[in-house]
């Protein structure tokens, strides 16, 4: 008889063997197919998106394995862009100004035997050229006089430039004189940068200009501007005063150097000799097989000498001693530039008058001086402030000498994240010395130190 499985309130179900089999075949089943739809599908998905994910990783690693493979010949090839680049680039200004095209042209200039009195310069200029942008031009006009030969030299020295310069237009015209020509040739250089300074060690920097104020010495609002002229202790010898050639308060004083390794600034400073302000040249010279100079550019100043002084010097502020040579340098009616050493080194401390006798053939006269020169011999490093005042020339036999007491100064060179208020706490234990410090050096407090800057620290 077949069993009955009995229920409650009797009700029952009689199920019999097979059927029980049966049941938990079918149970099994769904249990597998369950196990199946709901695991094992997404399981294949996840293992089939994770073999497209490695078959990605797969060929990124390839192409990193054929770029590593292929390392070389990229490199090569990007240096020989680069190469391009540099070749094409380097004739060309990346930024353009007035006191680079000065150097430039200076050197080419020296180069020649013509007379060359003055540079005139446009204004930058921006070109429109389809597909490029920030193209700038400047015009520069050359009136000359001189040999025809001298004439070639110049247009070959211009054609053979480092930096490309177009020659716009010529004009020559015969002199009276024999063999010689006059007449002017314009200019152009063009930049694909700006007409602002890229960086700040590039080695010809115009560093002091007229901003129109009423006063351009006037310190800024937190500043109690305060003119600082040392009293007239001057002791001297009976005989002719010095005669006032350049008082040093013109505007547009440019700094230059005479390679890259020589860097630094000119500025206008209100600690004077004689007037309200004085000139404060910064530098930092290095050289190696050559002599090094770093120049105050009076070019367009028309110092004109009419015929020769017994001697001829400037007011100099030394804060302390230094290797370099002071000297000035004259251009004849011929454009022949002649030095003349006013000091081998600075062995003094305070202000001081450093002269020295000029030419006194007097067929070279008149002369122009046109540049003041700090100099320093090979294989050697030196940074430094010095100040220059009036120059000055005798016709007499006076000699003058300064016994004012002066403070004692070290240097010091701007690191990267100084501040006026970090150095002023370095060296005084106090922060309350940093309006000192600008004074000392015609800064602003507020401005960010540019590092490399040279300092001047009273102890």
């Amino acid at each position: 008889m077949e069993p009955m499985i009995k229920m409650k309130r009797g009700f029952s179900i009689n199920i019999s063997k097979k059927e029980k089999i049966l049941l938990l075949i079918l149970i099994v089943i769904l249990f597998f197919w369950a196990s199946y739809r709901f695991v094992f599908i997404n399981q294949l998905k996840e293992i089939e998106s994770l073999k497209v994910e490695k078959t990605n990783y797969e060929t990124q690693l390839n192409m990193v394995k054929q770029k590593i493979e292929n390392e070389d010949l990229i490199k090569s090839e990007r240096d020989i862009l680069r190469n391009m680049v540099d070749n094409i680039s380097c004739k060309y200004f990346y930024n353009i100004n007035q006191p680079d095209l000065l150097h430039i042209l200076n050197f080419i200039l020296e180069s020649v035997d013509l007379e060359v009195n003055n540079i005139i310069f446009s204004e930058p200029t921006a070109l429109d050229y389809e597909g490029l942008d920030r193209i700038y031009f400047i015009g520069v006009l050359l009136p000359f006089k001189g040999k025809y030969s001298a004439l070639e030299s110049l247009l070959r020295e211009l054609r053979n430039s480092s930096k490309k310069l177009l020659i716009d237009h010529i004009s020559i015209t015969r002199s009276n004189e024999e063999n010689i020509v006059n007449g002017q040739i314009s200019l152009k250089a063009f930049s694909y940068g700006s007409t602002k300074p890229a960086d700040s060690d590039y080695y010809y920097i115009n560093a002091y200009k007229s901003n129109g104020k009423t006063d351009p010495f006037k310190g800024f609002d937190e500043y109690e501007e305060e003119i600082e002229e040392i009293p007239d202790y001057d002791f001297f010898e009976e005989g002719e005063k010095r005669d006032l050639v350049f008082d040093m308060e013109a505007d547009d004083i440019f700094f230059m150097g005479t390679s890259p390794s020589v860097s630094g600034q000119v500025k206008r400073i209100n600690k004077a000799k004689r007037g309200k302000s004085s000139i404060r040249i910064e530098y930092n010279i290095s050289t190696v097989f050559q002599q090094e100079r770093a120049y105050i550019v009076l070019d367009d100043k028309n110092i004109n000498i009419k015929y020769p002084p017994q001697s001829i010097g400037v007011w100099a502020y030394s804060y302390g001693f230094s290797p370099v040579a002071i000297g000035v340098r004259f251009n004849d009616m011929d454009g022949r530039k002649i030095d003349l050493e006013l000091s081998k080194a600075v062995n003094w401390t305070g202000w001081e008058f450093i002269s020295a006798m000029p030419p006194q053939d007097i067929s070279l006269y008149p002369l122009k001086l046109d540049r003041i020169y700090l100099e320093l011999d090979v294989n050697r490093d030196e940074y430094g402030v010095i100040l220059f005042d009036q120059i000055e020339a005798s016709y007499g036999d006076n000699k003058k000498k300064d016994f004012t007491e002066v403070e004692s100064y070290f240097f010091y060179i701007v690191k990267p994240g100084d501040t006026l208020k970090s150095i002023s706490k370095t060296y005084y234990k106090t922060e309350s010395n940093f309006m000192k410090l600008a004074k000392e050096n015609a800064l602003n407090p507020n401005d960010e130190l540019e590092p490399g800057t040279v300092l001047v620290i009273p102890k």
